[in-house]
């Protein structure tokens, strides 16, 4: 079954639009600023109690309110695998970014937001709760280029051309809730999440704006999930920028080529701001001043050479 905005007259097409997305899945409130020339199209596969829909559309933000809840109920979940652009998935307090290639899952019954911030493609899948048993982590992505989420990927995309849909659904339904066991997710999410907002960080580190919500803004995340990333960890955001700008420092004040550097310039270069709270805290983490630093390795060079 196939549903599109073409052949409508312009302003018709969001309020098409908004029936079509309501008929396709559940009661949902879908925005758009594209209401005049708005274009999207829905290909539905029905697969027993499961269900399949491609989705191509352009910027909006789909909402499930307790207002839709209450029109339509339903207990499940939708897995959606993001096939062209991103989307930024909110559900119980939790927000993650979905980018091409991965996957995450939010259930009907509580609110929940997509925003899609410019054109994209998904692939929405439609799971009953009885075959997700347990809690599901919702509004987490779950990278889909190796292991049990990959299956789950190969799966979703090869369900429109196989000759018995339903049978392949049902068991990427049970692979679906394998890969989103603790166990396998864990080890997967969060170390590449960390790791990607401390590259973000090394990336941008000199930057005068360099701050949480610049991070989060690059990363596509709010500002509280970019803290609760750091949270378990070893160092909270701001010591970790701390820590790699004192660690940018003194690789500079050991570096021979940078000696004709001022210690205030190398400070500078390293995005600190303050030249006394950077000699507070390079002492701090090197037992010397910066000057002492750049100096044992002038003469630990000298010994060596000469």
């Amino acid at each position: 079954m196939r549903w599109s905005t073409g052949g409508r007259a312009p302003g018709e097409q969001f309020e098409y639009w908004r029936e079509m997305i309501c008929a396709a899945f559940l009661a949902l409130t879908p925005e758009s600023d594209l209401r005049g020339g708005f274009a999207g199209a829905v290909t539905q596969w029905p697969l027993g109690a499961l269900n399949l829909a491609r989705i191509t559309s352009q910027r909006q933000t789909v909402r499930r309110t307790e207002d839709d809840i209450a029109r339509s109920p339903a207990a499940g979940f939708y897995a959606n695998l993001q096939v062209r652009g991103t989307s930024l998935m909110a559900q119980g307090g939790r927000e993650t970014l979905l980018r091409p290639g991965e996957l995450g899952v939010v259930g009907t019954d509580e609110p929940f937001r997509f925003e899609f911030g410019a054109d994209f493609e998904q692939l929405s899948f439609f799971v009953p709760a009885r075959l997700l048993p347990g809690p599901v982590p919702t509004a987490t992505a779950l990278p889909t280029s190796a292991g049990v989420g990959a299956a789950v990927r190969l799966a979703l995309e090869s369900l429109p051309a196989v000759r018995r849909p339903e049978r392949l659904a049902f068991h990427a339904a049970g692979m679906l809730a394998v890969a989103l066991e603790p166990e396998i997710l864990d080890p997967v999410r969060a170390p590449r999440t960390r790791a990607a907002a401390v590259e973000d960080i090394e990336a941008h580190l000199t930057d005068e704006d360099l701050s949480p919500a610049a991070t989060a803004r690059r990363l596509g995340v709010s500002v509280r999930l970019l803290h609760g990333l750091f949270a378990g960890g070893p160092a909270s955001y701001a010591a970790t920028v701390r820590r790699l700008r004192l660690d940018k420092a003194a690789r500079d004040l050991r570096d021979p080529a940078l000696s004709h550097l001022r210690v205030i310039d190398v400070a500078t270069e390293a995005g600190f701001v303050n030249v006394a709270s950077f000699h507070r805290a390079f002492r701090l983490a090197f037992g010397r001043t910066p000057n002492q630093l750049r100096g044992s390795h002038t003469t630990e060079n000298n010994q060596t050479y000469t």
